[in-house]
């Protein structure tokens, strides 16, 4: 219940456009259903393909106006025509936009395709690029054509705008913009001179209509380092627009810290601070401060 509440939470706070983040986390659930459900179909396909075609392209769906918005190509295929499934190996599945540029494409080993609604399985490794110039790479890995949808279940990382996101499993709708990653998260990217690297052990990452990546909230264990500074907290989100990353401390009062490593040994504290990536500025709600050098330590609210 608390992870729910948690993406609720998220998507009412963060998501400036309309979306039914109830909708979301259901239809998360019915292709998590799906996933396994294939991932469980596929030794049996994959045992079967005893005589695969060679050079094989089948079309999974079209357009209103006729062109091909998926299809799935192969060095080998076998169609089992009873069960409606497609084994292949060699894969390049496409997405095509109605002017017939690509939406998407997905590379992988082999797979198993559900050719009734349009979803299947890789048991192996997985190469996905999205318009916007995002790619995502993976281990055993559930795709839903229809709802340009990919769930993955190891090594995980996805590459926005230079930014890097790394973790075990994610859910990556492209149709609405939201991931959602899992396990071991680590966010690496620069802001102008500035190297920088949050982890945490969940994480939401939203991105705009041209796939531009705009902000990630990350939750659970958050730390953060840029620089010399280095900080902790129970969440926080950054926001790539402005260059910034905003720490809040949890809901029992424990306090957001950020520290300063350089000769200064200073430490802040707060419910919330705000810091630059780009620049030194740094904003704190409801702080502390301590300065290691000169031993002085301001009450909160003193700065």
């Amino acid at each position: 219940m608390r992870l729910s509440v948690e993406i609720v939470c998220v998507f009412a706070a963060l998501t400036a456009h309309a979306f039914d983040s109830a909708e979301w986390l259901a239809q998360r659930g019915l292709l998590g259903y799906e996933a396994r459900r294939l991932a469980k179909a596929y030794p049996k396909f994959h045992k079967a393909a005893t005589e695969p075609a060679d050079s094989i392209v089948v079309p999974l769906e079209s357009h209103p106006n006729g062109s091909i918005k998926t299809s799935i190509s192969a060095n080998k295929a076998q169609l089992f025509l009873i069960e409606g499934f497609v084994w292949a190996e060699g894969v390049s599945i496409r997405q095509f936009r109605p002017d017939g540029s690509i939406e998407a494409r997905l590379d992988a080993d082999n797979c198993i395709v559900d050719r009734s609604t349009r979803s299947g399985w890789i048991p192996g490794h997985t190469h996905a690029e999205f318009r916007g110039d995002v790619s995502l790479d993976a281990d055993k890995v559930y795709f839903s054509a229809e709802e340009q949808y990919l769930r993955t279940f190891t090594n995980t990382v996805l590459r926005a705008d230079g930014r890097e996101l790394r973790s075990v499993r994610a859910d990556y709708d492209n149709l609405n913009g939201v991931a959602m990653f899992d396990g071991g998260v680590e966010l690496r990217g620069t802001e102008g001179k500035n190297e920088y690297v949050l982890t945490a052990m969940r994480a939401f990452a939203f991105l705009s209509g041209t796939n531009d990546l705009k902000r990630v909230v990350a939750l659970n264990g958050v730390r953060v380092k840029s620089g010399v500074r280095e900080g902790s907290c129970d969440r926080a989100v950054y926001t790539k627009d402005d260059s910034k990353i905003v720490m809040y401390g949890d809901e029992k009062g424990t306090p957001a810290m950020l520290a300063d490593n350089s000769k200064r040994r200073s430490k802040i504290e707060g419910a919330r601070i705000t810091f630059w990536l780009d620049n030194e500025q740094v904003e704190v709600v409801d702080s502390a401060v301590t300065i290691d050098a000169n031993g002085i330590k301001l009450p909160k609210g003193a700065n």
